[in-house]
């Protein structure tokens, strides 16, 4: 139809009423109030329209935004959207413009891949989201699912960025430390071999619920591989259970959680960047696998040999399930995974503290509970059940795993059975084996002289670090030649744009060395200050520069210090070559 104002209209009917994509009488004058609303957008920022309707508001977005502005529009109708595209000309608003339809019934696949590629650290606080009006009667599911999916993405990248930060300052130093134990050579693939896995494997997390149940685990003992996360490893021992190994992933992680003599006898299973405070203490094994970490996969290349890697999604009981999967247990029991308060708390007693304190679960978000409908949880919980909820999922389609959920308590996870542990243990855990004695019987993954390349590779390291110094310095002198090119009123452009090739080619010659990781850890909050200052918009093209060579300087001058200062704790820290 028309509107009373002239502007042409969509009108859908559904379950006998009408509702109209536009006001009905005036078409303007709402879109005039919700450009308004929407406010000044970014020149770089992502902008998700959930509905194309009759294309008003699509036109007026393009109208008010640059053409550096990432257009997404979203349409759960494939009907609207192909009526949109026979009755209304977009021709001169796409043209030139980088916007993506994303059509369910065409490519409602590509939403995703699509939030991936615009959603980034350096885009995120420019992020806006708008819903058509009317698209939430009409499609409440969809659009709900969309919202939600914009925003896991935008916490996924927040909460990553904060946790580089976090653990920044312990991240180098720790690889660097741990090298010499992931040069003895036991990593997960040995471990996996080493281990039978007609049993099945249990996984105890440190979710208040644990202290339900807990007693129960030791009618599991060498009957069911039972592998604890940190953090509950002072509950178990507390209550005599020894569990086969124990799972340790943040570089920060406080060492009193496992401080008691029983624990070090224990085997631990780490990434590269796990707290070596803790892993120095340690008598029994120590099993590394890939997270992502360069340094200790191209040890392993240079001796000749994989480094296998396990899924990392946030936690440490994450980390803890895939290793469980990959290892290729059929069964897997979830005790303590409660991803949730419970009683107000977040962790079992004994663990942080030996009474852990209530907190209010006023303003948390609320999800589907175990046992109850709902249960208060955490926005990092949260991510932590979705990440279940997907890889479980994807591990029951890929080989027809079973995953019992024993916990007592805590968040719903998809494709569980829930389960009492004791009837769990009883009707699963039928052999006997001897963990122990099948990891103490474990060989190394080198050989001498596979051991001694890959010494040789990591002795290479302060070599790098001293390269990347040294480019450092070369690249705060092109950024001074910047500067220097965006004087007032006396602008060398062909000097400024020499000078912008040469920085993108020192910058990739830096970053082309895997001890580049190393210095960019140390840098993360830097990193991100010249990363996002550098997408304002300052006016002229002198400003620009200007803002540019002094935000480089400063990141520059960074670098070159902490490549210096990882040059010479590397230097002290590495094992000799023998």
């Amino acid at each position: 139809e028309y509107s009373q104002d002239g502007v042409l209209i969509f009108r859908v009917e559904s379950e006998n009423h009408i509702l109209y994509l536009n006001g009905k009488r005036n078409v303007k004058e709402p879109v005039e109030i919700w450009s308004e609303r929407m406010g000044e957008i970014h020149k770089y920022a992502p902008v998700f329209l959930l509905g194309v309707g009759s294309g008003q508001y699509l036109k007026r977005l393009i109208q008010d935004s640059g053409q550096t502005v990432r257009v997404v529009v979203y349409e759960p109708s494939l009907s609207i959207f192909l009526h949109m595209l026979e009755k209304v000309d977009l021709s001169e608003e796409i043209l030139d413009r980088p916007i993506a339809f994303v059509v369910e019934g065409l490519n409602g696949t590509e939403f995703e891949p699509v939030l991936e590629e615009l959603v980034s650290l350096e885009t995120v606080e420019f992020l806006k989201q708008e819903i058509h009006p009317n698209y939430r009667e009409l499609f409440p599911r969809q659009m709900l699912e969309a919202m939600q999916k914009i925003g896991k993405r935008a916490d996924f990248v927040f909460s990553n960025h904060m946790t580089g930060v976090l653990f920044s300052t312990h991240s180098a130093k720790n690889q660097i430390l741990n090298m010499k134990f992931v040069c003895e050579g036991y990593n997960t693939k040995r471990l996996s071999e080493a281990v039978p896995h007609d049993v099945p494997a249990i996984l105890v997390s440190a979710g208040p619920s644990l202290n339900k149940n807990i007693q129960e685990l030791k009618k599991a003992k060498n009957r069911a591989f039972i592998l604890a996360v940190d953090t509950a490893m002072k509950p178990l021992v507390q209550a005599g259970i020894i569990p086969d190994a124990f799972i340790t992933i943040d570089s920060k992680k406080p060492t009193n959680l496992v401080e008691a003599d029983i624990i070090k006898d224990i085997p631990v299973i780490a990434p590269v960047v796990a707290n070596y405070d803790i892993l120095k203490e340690q008598r029994g094994k120590k099993i590394f696998y890939y997270d992502g970490h360069m340094m200790p996969f191209l040890a392993y290349q240079a001796a000749g040999k994989t480094f296998y890697d396990v899924a990392t999604g946030g936690s440490v009981a994450c980390s803890g399930f895939s290793l469980l999967y990959k290892m290729g247990f059929q069964t897997i029991i979830l005790v303590g995974q409660d991803l949730a308060y419970d009683g107000n708390k977040s962790h079992a007693d004994g663990t942080y503290q030996q009474v852990m304190p209530e907190e209010t679960a006023r303003g948390m978000i609320m999800v589907k509970g175990n046992f109850e409908k709902t249960v208060p949880t955490r926005q990092d919980f949260k991510m932590y059940l979705d990440w279940f909820n997907m890889y479980i999922k994807g591990a029951k389609e890929h080989r027809g795993i079973r995953v019992i959920n024993a916990t007592q308590g805590g968040a719903f996870i998809e494709n569980t059975e829930l389960m009492a542990l004791a009837d769990a243990i009883k009707e699963t855990c039928m052999e006997t084996v001897d963990f122990r004695s099948c990891i103490e019987h474990m060989e190394p993954d080198f050989t001498p002289e596979g051991r001694g390349k890959a010494l040789q590779f990591i002795h290479s390291v302060p070599e790098e670090l001293e390269e990347i110094r040294k480019e450092a310095r070369n690249l705060q002198r092109a950024y001074r030649k910047v500067m220097n090119a965006c004087k007032s009123g006396h602008m060398d452009k062909s000097v400024y744009q020499k000078q912008l090739k040469k920085i993108k080619k020192i910058s990739g010659k830096c970053e082309a060395k895997f001890s580049y990781e190393l210095v960019s850890a140390t840098m993360e909050l830097a990193e991100y200050v010249v990363r996002s200052e550098s997408l304002y918009e300052l006016g002229t093209l002198e400003e620009e520069g200007r803002a540019v060579a002094k935000q480089g300087m400063k990141y520059a001058k960074m670098m070159e210090q902490c490549a210096g200062l990882l040059r010479d704790f590397a230097r002290e820290n590495l094992l000799p070559i023998t």
